[in-house]
């Protein structure tokens, strides 16, 4: 099969690459710049296309024999400005895709977002039939989610507020992930739906936070918990997290003030997969890792 591919660099599709092409699929990659996208990855059997998807005129012509295709491009800050931008690389990435014969497009999005329904509207938008995947919280090795456990740990006390602590969020595995984004492909079942996905347990944030210190930490920290957010946690909060994906990881802390589970998990009827746990999922990158994180 001829799967496309934008949003090349995002975390989701640095793993989904290699497990495409392990299925034995052709992949093509819609890259800013080529020439540096080739030279940070070694999918030597990956087409890869310039476009920048802000910029019309970059993008080469898609291949005209597309099978299916992904829509992973990086999540900008909501702001109006950003807004108008994701909807300007949404619409560019549509109209060169309604040149080919592509049948279906995936994307991934969060669970109760509907900050990001005007980018998904457009893509519905387009000839082919779309397929939404809505998760909680994405757990792998080099994830945001992982990066965010990590930095919270690296002080003591760890400092969260009672709002994140309570928060219930159902994780998911990368590689679970991965698995329904294969499956997926051209699987008319899911054509022009939207779906949650989520590993097989609701827990809260401060239960997460446990069982990360008890796989990763040998020294067990206490941890803090705040009535709010105030001036001071706040500024706190953006020097612990400059080291990583600030956008990113902002994102993720200001949807833990809301819970993130499952509703519509109609796909398990259609593809029927189990999940591994949080846990597992732990002790999965802890393996991968080959050895623990201590403070």
């Amino acid at each position: 099969m001829k799967v496309l591919l934008a949003g090349a660099n995002s975390y989701i599709a640095t793993h989904l690459i290699p497990y495409l092409l392990r299925q034995g699929h052709e992949v093509i990659c819609v890259a800013r710049d080529k020439k540096y996208f080739s030279s940070q990855n070694k999918f030597k059997e990956v087409t890869v296309l310039n476009g920048d998807l802000l910029r019309s005129h970059s993008i080469e012509p898609f291949p005209e024999d597309v099978d299916a295709a992904y829509y992973l491009a990086n999540r900008l800050t909501q702001t109006l400005g950003f807004a108008g931008l994701e909807a300007l690389s949404a619409q560019n990435f549509m109209t060169a895709l309604n040149r080919t014969q592509c049948r279906q497009l995936i994307t991934v999005g969060d669970i109760n977002n509907t900050s990001r329904l005007h980018v998904e509207n457009i893509l519905a938008a387009g000839k082919v039939a779309l397929t939404g995947l809505q998760t909680s919280m994405i757990v792998g090795k080099g994830s945001i989610s992982m990066e965010l456990f990590s930095a919270l740990t690296q002080n003591t006390p760890i400092v969260i507020t009672k709002a994140w602590a309570e928060a219930n969020i159902q994780p998911i595995c990368i590689d679970d992930l991965l698995a329904y984004l294969h499956d997926c492909l051209l699987n008319q079942a899911t054509y022009n739906r939207k779906f949650d996905i989520g590993g097989p347990q609701v827990m809260s944030f401060k239960q997460m936070m446990l069982l990360y210190i008890a796989t990763y930490i040998e020294a067990k920290p206490n941890i803090v918990i705040l009535p709010s957010l105030n001036a001071r946690l706040a500024s706190y909060l953006a020097n612990f997290l400059s080291p990583i994906n600030y956008p990113e990881a902002k994102s993720l802390l200001e949807n833990l003030r809301y819970d993130s589970v499952c509703e519509n998990d109609s796909i398990k009827d259609i593809l029927p997969h189990e999940c591994i746990t949080f846990k597992q999922s732990l002790k999965l990158i802890h393996d991968k890792i080959g050895n623990a994180v201590s403070i």
